[in-house]
């Protein structure tokens, strides 16, 4: 009975943490709105601004709660998953997806704990709700890089056409911000505000290779690096690059079709396991709750999970082709 208090009492705790923080997020962030101004002209939506805004402007704290803050600076995860936030355009802190993970992997823990009272059982059911905000911000950071790439070659085409119409480079890469959708104009908005707030070039691209992880965007990098330096036509330079960007971008593609066989099946091997259990349940819940009660069905459902994480990574490494 206790148990089902504590139980209940931490979800209601959890929902309503979550609850309020968005709520603040969304109606405390008064910095975002005094400063936005500076943006105008440049962006057509507000929220974009906002956005970029955030960029701009990044503390250096991992979090807002002092003591969590302390803990990450000292470790390198707490940079890592700063990175892995940026990367993604996510608003959020390392902070905040720490106690998200530590949250959802307690509550796990709880709720395993109780249905099958093992507490070996319980320890490997729990990571699994607790890597859910991690795996987020993966997810996220993979198709805004996806995004990104496939948006690249246009944004180069626009530009040297730019350049030929007799524009600057700067003005160009405004233009780019203007009139292509995000993230591409998101990021390259905050490159022509460094730019506006006498950041060099080269400290405005590396930054944008940090938020931006592509080999695609090192070539476009490279070229204009190397430009600044040896000098020469800069629009027949990026017309080059736009071209080995789509032959990339075309290889890519190639291989993704090669590897669907691959990806579905495993896909369809990671859900095999989760669909027996639903089904299970369904027809016959005394049949797999055994699994739950009984101590040597407990043991080979620990084992069965340990090895489905393993398969996981197993699959995706090998349908992972590095171009």
């Amino acid at each position: 009975m206790l148990l089902n208090i504590a139980i209940l009492v931490f979800a209601a705790v959890f929902c309503a943490t979550l609850a309020v923080y968005y709520v603040v997020q969304s109606r405390l962030n008064w910095q975002s709105r005094a400063t936005k101004k500076r943006l105008d002209g440049l962006s057509g939506t507000a929220a974009q601004q906002t956005e970029v805004v955030s960029i701009l402007r990044q503390q250096e704290k991992l979090s807002t709660i002092p003591l969590v803050d302390r803990l990450l600076q000292k470790f390198s995860v707490g940079n890592y998953l700063k990175k892995l936030i940026v990367q993604s355009g996510t608003r959020t802190n390392p902070g905040t997806v720490v106690l998200a993970m530590g949250s959802l992997g307690m509550l796990a823990f709880l709720v395993s704990h109780y249905m099958t009272n093992n507490v070996l059982l319980s320890a490997v059911i729990a990571p699994g709700p607790a890597a859910l905000p991690y795996l987020y911000l993966v997810y996220r950071r993979s198709k805004r890089l996806r995004e990104f790439e496939e948006q690249l070659p246009e944004a180069l085409d626009m530009i040297v056409n730019a350049l030929r119409s007799g524009f600057t480079f700067e003005l160009a890469i405004k233009m780019v911000a203007q009139e292509l959708p995000d993230p591409l104009a998101y990021e390259f908005a905050v490159v022509f505000e460094e730019q506006n707030l006498g950041v060099p070039l080269t400290d405005a691209l590396a930054g944008l290779r940090y938020r931006v992880p592509s080999d695609d965007l090192d070539l476009l990098i490279i070229s204009l690096v190397l430009h600044r330096r040896t000098g020469g036509n800069l629009a027949e330079v990026l017309e080059k690059t736009a071209g080995t960007i789509r032959d990339r971008f075309r290889l890519k593609r190639e291989v993704r079709t090669k590897t669907a066989h691959g990806r579905f099946s495993g896909f369809v091997l990671i859900m095999m396991p989760i669909g027996m259990i639903a089904i299970l349940l369904t027809l016959a819940p005394d049949y797999f709750l055994l699994l739950l009660h009984d101590k040597a069905g407990q043991y080979l459902l620990a084992t069965a999970i340990i090895m489905q994480i393993i398969g996981i990574f197993v699959i995706k490494k090998i349908i992972n082709i590095k171009l």
